[in-house]
């Protein structure tokens, strides 16, 4: 996971792979000790302490990974000193924010029976779609118990608040280009941070005709990356019915959104599991111990 998504808190790794935060910590502390991951610290804000660790692959474990799909870790692409240069990146919290997203809905949609199947960050997308978008991440939503649906395609969009709402509201572009190279989309999920952000997007969206004929549904919210139970709570959310449609006021569930489209006349691509370009393991979260 760590050579895929490129930084986890232990809160993250907590959620993601350990039944409890004790056993994450310890087994961080030890993959640290032998090389297989490195970590550091950001810059607190004045008068709040020391800020949590970030973890990071380490020299050893990148050898590992790269060997395992033949590679070195050159052809690999593994650079140390750049997975460390993240602490002085202005990106770094939409980078961990992205990640509890998606972590969270890992948790919520294996909890649920429908597992996330892939889950490739930014770097992966940008072979496979670079020349028309750059999605936060791409994941892939497993059928349900009942088969009802055979797998949902989607893009994340994940919005701080930070850019000018112009910038956001300028992917649309890509989107509507890539709708129309390939005759569909895959779900375009975009989280921004409140209430008041959801409806100046929603309003200049309603202005791009082109957005109209996108499967759009936007949510909002609190994101957390120190806490692995707020990161539980917030794939119950994202999973649950918390998405937004363009033109529609009630919110739908997750799993609802491919029957609203569909029902809208708004095709879908089938889902993407695997490409030779990406290296990316599907999620396997443990059952949480409580």
């Amino acid at each position: 996971m760590l050579a895929e998504h490129r930084v986890l808190t232990i809160a993250q790794a907590h959620a993601l792979c350990f039944a409890s935060e004790r056993r994450a910590t310890a087994r961080l502390r030890e993959l640290y000790q032998l090389a297989l991951t490195d970590r550091f610290r950001t810059n607190p804000l004045p008068g709040t302490g020391s800020s949590a660790l970030r973890y990071v692959l380490g020299p050893a474990g990148a050898l590992l990974v790269a060997a395992s799909h033949d590679m070195t870790p050159k052809q690999f692409r593994y650079d140390h000193a750049k997975l460390l240069r993240q602490a002085a990146r202005a990106d770094l919290p939409h980078t961990l924010a992205c990640n509890s997203v998606m972590i969270g809905l890992a948790l919520a949609a294996a909890a649920a029976g429908t597992p996330i199947q892939a889950w490739w960050e930014q770097n992966s997308c940008l072979p496979m779609w670079g020349d028309l978008i750059r999605p936060d991440a791409y994941a892939t939503l497993g059928h349900n118990t009942a088969g009802v649906e055979a797998g949902t395609g989607l893009f994340l969009e994940y919005d701080t608040g930070s850019e000018h709402l112009p910038q956001l509201t300028a992917k649309i572009d890509g989107y509507a280009r890539f709708a129309e190279t390939y005759n569909a989309s895959h779900l375009i999920l975009i989280h921004v941070p409140d209430p008041a952000r959801e409806l100046a997007l929603h309003a200049r969206l309603s202005q791009d005709p082109r957005a109209a004929h996108l499967p759009i549904a936007t949510a909002h919210g609190p994101v957390e990356d120190t806490d692995a139970r707020l990161i539980r709570h917030l794939g119950a959310r994202v999973y649950g019915p918390a998405w937004r449609p363009l033109g529609v006021d009630a919110r739908t569930a997750l799993t609802d959104l491919p029957a609203h489209f569909r029902a809208r006349d708004i095709r879908l691509l089938p889902p993407i599991y695997t490409d030779r370009a990406v290296t990316a393991p599907a999620p396997n979260p443990p059952l949480p111990s409580s």
